[in-house]
């Protein structure tokens, strides 16, 4: 069957892949013309010489010269094809079909001249010609089947119709084989034209695939030679052959030192069977740690092998990629590390402690093998950090975690919890329970020693500290981590309250005491707002006059269930619980505020002089303690020389410089400062000198007992003797005999404190008292 449609055959073709094919049917036809010319010119003035005696040699040189016009077009389309105009393929195709089918019917209507020559050798050359034409038609323009059918049509036609014009059988039979001729050269010329046809599509997925294959080459080269990753090909000998520039990049050398290396003599074998493994046919795999052998660099590396094959499928090497994730390592552990290890000191932190305990109690339940949970806190850690800023308290915290390991066993686990707060967990103690509590009180007193050594940070001047320690062993296999941290601390807060610098181990009736101490700080936090502070009262007598010349306030807690609480205990939780700088300002700024009132003139001529007010330690390094101070008596409005600061020795010894500027600062304001408790400590009477007092006051443990210790009163003597040297005040405190108050008088003490005269009293109670007697103390 003849099919006409040129589509039929390109239906699998996309748009793009016909166009190139119609272009080049296009092409071929243009090539095609100019061989023709010749042939076609010389039949054509054979036909005028054949035909140029007959009756119409006239039409014939006309015909004659139509032809020698359609060549002459035939030859000016070509060399305008050859020159690539801007005209499209569609365009060029139609001004060929043009010009072909006008030279088809110049060439057809010759046919009319067969009749008019008597000569049979002119009529048999005539349509030999026509036929000749047709038969080298029908294969030229057989890339163009529309045009090939069209054209052999107007060609032969009429030469058809003129044979039968001639009439007779003869003529029937030729007009047939004409027809047939015709038919024929269609035939074959599609024929042709599918074989065109196949061979464009050949050609053209011929150049495709060589077009893919050269892009697959070229993106290959690119990918091997720019990949990201490192690659590198060796041979069956595990010789390298060629590498890309970042495998040489990932091993800090050039190429030179890349070829030819010897994979089998690399000094880290933990890659041999993943680069051995292609040789075998199989796929290899390494993911780990890699020492490079010239630049000796400490790599982590993911390395994929696979075999090469030549054209039969023999092995011929391998190829292999190479990652380098050290950076993604290494910020993996970084990460693991800083999930289980504290930022500041780079000891376990809660999370990893909290799982080495919970191994060291399996390991109990199994073999009954004892440990111990040391809980540190550092003494009075916070003025450290609110007098000399968190820079030295966080050295502080890493030379406390650096001593802490340097006793402690390597498998034993110092971890800190947070803040000042540490841990060490002893394992491996044993079966023994007092071998076990023996061994930890042993590590307990080495740490005190270990810390009792003065930190020396920077610039700063040496920093003295203590710690309190709580001990828990465990006694059952049903607690858990939780439960010996918790023991543990509530050891470390009995130590605390037992006077600090101590061990205590933890038990059971310790759990009352913090319950009720975490009780009484939640209450704490609202006691100011609460209005459940109070200041109480003690008269300051001057021993010559017997009259209360000042006040000494002292701090009172009325809880609403707990009743009255003394100093020691509440100044105990502010400090422990950060409340102190609160409330030791509520308290300076009260005791003005009563003193001003007892000023104010309602008790007429009976004025105090000056009303002492306790500091706290942690309040007392408080970067801006002067300037609060100073701020909140002058908003008071009275005056600053009626206000006395009494300060305690563990204040003075530590920070020197900073003390003495801090004191020196108050004293230019006209603040009184005296030192209480003198003479318990052991460095006053080296710094007295140094420091701007205005007031001692002997501590009541040397009042208690100057009537029957020797040893006390010459103390006492000799502590009047150095005021009196120094232009000093002094006050005696605790005296609560005549006997006491003559021996102070005989001895030149200016003034005195305590129950001989009176107990500290509320504020109307004191009034009361200054109202009796003139100011006079009624026991005397």
């Amino acid at each position: 069957m003849v099919v006409f449609n040129n589509n039929d055959y390109l239906d699998e073709l996309s748009t793009e892949e016909k166009r190139l094919i119609r272009d080049e049917q296009v092409k071929i036809a243009y090539n095609q013309i100019l061989p023709s010319i010749v042939p076609l010119f010389i039949g054509g003035a054979a036909i005028v010489y054949f035909y140029s005696d007959t009756a119409v040699k006239e039409y014939v040189f006309l015909w004659f010269a139509i032809v020698c016009l359609t060549l002459l077009w035939r030859i000016f389309l070509v060399f305008q094809f050859r020159k690539r105009s801007i005209l499209s393929t569609i365009d060029w195709e139609y001004q060929f079909n043009l010009m072909m089918l006008v030279s088809a019917f110049t060439w057809g209507i010759s046919a009319l001249f067969i009749n008019n020559s008597l000569n049979p050798f002119d009529q048999f050359f005539l349509m030999f010609m026509l036929a000749g034409i047709g038969s080298v038609a029908s294969g030229t323009l057989a890339s163009l089947p529309s045009l090939v059918s069209a054209f052999l049509v107007m060609l032969i036609a009429p030469m058809f119709f003129t044979i039968i014009g001639i009439g007779g059988d003869e003529h029937y039979v030729m007009a047939g084989m004409i027809a047939a001729f015709l038919l024929l050269l269609i035939i074959a010329s599609k024929r042709v034209y599918i074989n065109i046809v196949n061979a464009l599509k050949s050609k053209l997925l011929h150049q495709k695939a060589t077009d893919a294959l050269a892009l697959s080459e070229e993106h290959f080269e690119t990918i091997f030679k720019d990949a990201p990753a490192g690659i590198f090909y060796y041979n069956t000998d595990l010789m390298i052959i060629d590498s890309n520039a970042e495998m040489m990049n990932i091993l800090r050398i050039d190429r030179n030192m890349m070829i030819g290396l010897d994979l089998k003599a690399l000094p880290d074998s933990s890659l041999y069977m993943a680069l051995s493994n292609p040789i075998g046919g199989h796929k290899g795999y390494y993911e780990g740690p890699y020492k490079t052998r010239f630049m000796g660099l400490d790599l982590w590396i993911v390395l994929q092998t696979s075999p090469i094959y030549d054209m039969k499928r023999n092995i011929i090497g391998g190829v292999a990629i190479v990652n380098d994730v050290t950076d993604r390592i290494m910020a993996e552990e970084k990460m693991k590390h800083q999930a289980y290890f504290d930022a500041l000191t780079d000891i376990p932190n809660r999370i990893l402690l909290k799982d080495r305990i919970e191994q060291a109690l399996a390991m109990y339940r199994r073999t009954r093998n004892l440990l111990a949970i040391l809980f540190l806190d550092l003494d009075h850690f916070k003025s450290v950090n609110d007098s000399l800023g968190h820079h030295v308290g966080d050295m502080l915290l890493i030379e406390t975690a650096e001593r802490l390991k340097r006793v402690c066993r390597e498998g034993d686990t110092v971890a800190r919890l947070g803040g000042d707060e540490f841990i060490i967990l002893l394992g491996q103690l044993g079966t023994d329970p007092h071998s076990a509590a023996s061994h930890a009180e042993s590590v307990a007193e080495k740490i005190h020693q270990a810390l009792a050594v003065p930190f020396v940070l920077e610039s700063n001047d040496p920093i003295a500290t203590t710690s309190s320690i709580g001990i828990a062993i465990v006694s059952s296999k049903e607690q858990n981590a939780d439960d010996l941290l918790k023991y543990a601390d509530t050891a470390m807060y009995q130590a605390k309250k037992e006077g600090r610098h101590t061990t205590r181990f933890y038990q059971e009736q310790m759990d009352q005491w913090i319950k009720k101490r975490l009780y009484m700080e939640n209450g704490l936090r609202h006691a100011i707002k609460n209005g459940e502070l109070e200041l109480y009262y003690q008269p300051v007598i001057e021993i010559e006059t017997q009259r209360i010349i000042g006040a000494e306030a002292l701090l009172r807690w009325n809880h609403p269930e707990l009743g009255l609480i003394m100093p020691d205990e509440i100044i105990d939780i502010a400090e422990e619980s950060g409340l102190i700088v609160s409330i030791g300002e509520w308290v300076i700024q009260r005791a003005c505020v009563q003193l001003l009132e007892w000023n104010s003139g309602r008790l007429e001529d009976e004025k105090i002089q000056r009303i002492a007010i306790n500091v706290s330690a942690i309040q007392f390094r408080q970067r801006e303690f002067v300037e609060r101070v100073i701020a909140i008596i002058a908003e008071s409005g009275i005056d600053p020389s009626m206000v006395e600061i009494e300060l305690t020795e563990s204040i003075i010894i530590d920070s020197i410089d900073t003390v003495i500027e801090k004191m020196e600062k108050l004293r230019a304001f006209g603040i009184g400062i005296s030192m209480d408790d003198f003479g318990t400590g052991y460095s006053s009477l080296a710094y007295l000198k140094r420091l701007p007092f205005t007031t001692l006051k002997i501590d009541r443990s040397f009042i208690r007992d100057i009537m029957s210790d020797n040893d006390d009163a010459a103390l006492v003597e000799t502590i009047l003797s150095i005021a009196l040297i120094f232009n000093l005040d002094v006050i005696a405190e605790g005296v609560e005999t005549i006997e006491q108050f003559e021996f102070l008088h005989r001895h030149q003490c200016r003034y005195f404190q305590g129950y001989l005269c009176s107990k500290p009293i509320r504020a109307a109670n004191f009034e009361l008292l200054l109202e009796n007697d003139v100011q006079r103390c009624q026991a005397l």
